[in-house]
């Protein structure tokens, strides 16, 4: 019965732990990026991340004085991706532009807004709400 209620102890503590780690990895997108600010570039995919809870795309960026940038983009969940097609459309050497709410701290680091593809096609992946 002791042996019991330990493991029960125990169990009860590991679900406890990481539940809390994964409320704490889920951070506040306006502690991090000005929200209130919107702002587009275009580049060149050079990389897709597909991971949760935020996948990220990397974009070469021309800065106009023959320097290139490479930027991170945060996007909205994997699911919220797959949901709008767009999986499929997201290729490496193709060109992007994405409106963003840029990073606070100034570093080329942005929250997806909108993306439009290299057929044209605008999608509004975010609203005004950046909880979303």
């Amino acid at each position: 019965m002791k042996k019991l209620k330990i493991l029960s102890m125990c169990v009860f503590l590991a679900f406890s732990f990481s539940a809390s780690f994964m409320a704490s990895a889920h951070h506040a997108v306006q502690a991090q990026f000005a929200v209130d600010e919107f702002k587009a570039l275009t580049g060149v995919m050079t990389k897709v991340e597909l991971i949760n809870p935020h996948p990220y795309f990397y974009l070469d960026v021309d800065e106009g004085d023959g320097q290139v940038v490479n930027w991170a983009i945060e996007s909205v969940a994997l699911n919220a991706l797959r949901r709008a097609g767009l999986l499929k459309e997201l290729v490496v050497d193709h060109e992007y532009t994405v409106e963003y709410n840029p990073a606070r701290n100034g570093k080329p680091l942005g929250l997806m807004v909108a993306i439009t593809l290299p057929s044209g096609t605008r999608l509004l992946m975010r609203g005004q709400d950046p909880s979303l």
